[in-house]
């Protein structure tokens, strides 16, 4: 068991929340942070380039534990690097404009992070997804514990792991985000920048995972969708570019990277084929699935899946437009005798 942390001086935390068009959400998140039992050394809020009056909100709690810093709209990844920048905590915790802590979120993470035996310097928790409070553990109960990636670490361990994983429920050592770069932050990429910089954490450092819930990521307040390059939509940084991750990830350690880079982009391609995206697809399946790393038979039918891609939308119309005529034609057909 963890030890109650007494000293905040020696283990203090920077919490840094970036900001855009959050009005609404703002002085709820920041409220969660000054409620906590273990009191953060500093609250650094990035406004990156905000147009509505979250900035004036900041300001107006006057409080001299936070400090509201100003950019330019650059994108989730920039406001976070540049709270990072001037960090001045040994720990840091990212924490989303609109989500909330529960009030012993960083006393228990601190406690892991200072008296585990194990010398973790990473720790991450479980939460709830609102509107429907869902624990994001859920089916992910086995992942309680202390994981250090090795080249034997079983392939689907290390997805759990990453699904699992909320940036904003997690504490690190700032010499070690410091380190690995922090957050994907090029081309104002809203989308999987924060899972970007979770891989390098996963592959380079030993990570403590506690599956109680530790507070609520708020969905119905999320509206960023699509990282918006070069038209493509929603593909995550690291299928766009991963030659970083693999650079920072230790040599004998970057077969199984790949096994896991291969994992997503095949999921990925298999959606792309659905939605009729035939290049995308196969673009993903050549760079990513010609090493082996995942089942051949299943790249095959992701293969024979993308080259149908272009007809898919229109065999998806055509069926649902038979179903709901035979639903109309035939209304008991398919239901439950009474």
């Amino acid at each position: 068991m963890n030890e109650r942390i007494d000293s905040p001086v020696d283990a203090a935390v920077s919490v840094i929340i970036p900001l855009y068009n959050k009005e609404k959400y703002i002085e709820r998140a920041l409220s969660s942070v000054l409620a906590q039992t273990y009191p953060p050394l500093e609250i650094i809020v990035i406004d990156d380039g905000s147009t509505d009056n979250g900035p004036e909100k900041v300001i107006a709690l006057n409080n001299p534990m936070i400090t509201l810093v100003r950019q330019e709209n650059r994108g989730p990844g920039a406001a976070r690097n540049a709270g990072l920048a001037i960090a001045r905590g040994k720990y840091i915790a990212f924490l989303d404009a609109d989500d909330e802590w529960y009030p012993l979120f960083l006393e228990t993470g601190v406690s892991c992070l200072e008296y585990n035996k194990e010398n973790v310097t990473v720790v991450s928790m479980g939460y709830y997804q609102y509107p429907k409070m869902k624990k994001s553990s859920e089916g992910f109960e086995h992942l309680n514990g202390v994981y250090d990636i090795t080249p034997q670490s079983d392939i689907q361990t290390v997805i759990d792991i990453e699904v699992f994983n909320h940036m904003c429920f997690t504490i690190m050592r700032t010499d070690i985000a410091n380190k690995l770069g922090g957050y994907f932050d090029r081309f104002k990429c809203v989308i999987g920048e924060d899972t970007y910089f979770f891989i390098k954490l996963l592959f380079n450092e030993k990570i403590c995972i506690i599956s109680e819930p530790c507070g609520i990521y708020h969905m119905e307040a999320s509206d960023l969708y699509g990282c918006g390059y070069k038209g493509v939509p929603d593909l995550v940084p690291f299928l766009i570019d991963p030659c970083d991750l693999i650079a920072s990830c230790p040599a004998d350690k970057k077969d199984i990277l790949c096994e896991y880079l291969s994992h997503k982009a095949l999921k990925t391609a298999m959606i792309y084929s659905k939605l009729g995206r035939k290049k995308m697809a196969m673009d993903l399946l050549n760079r990513f699935c010609t090493n082996g790393k995942v089942n051949t038979k299943v790249v095959m039918k992701a293969r024979l899946l993308a080259h149908l891609a272009p007809a898919l939308p229109s065999i998806r119309w055509i069926w649902r437009s038979a179903k709901s005529i035979a639903d109309i034609v035939y209304p008991s057909r398919g239901r439950h005798a009474r």
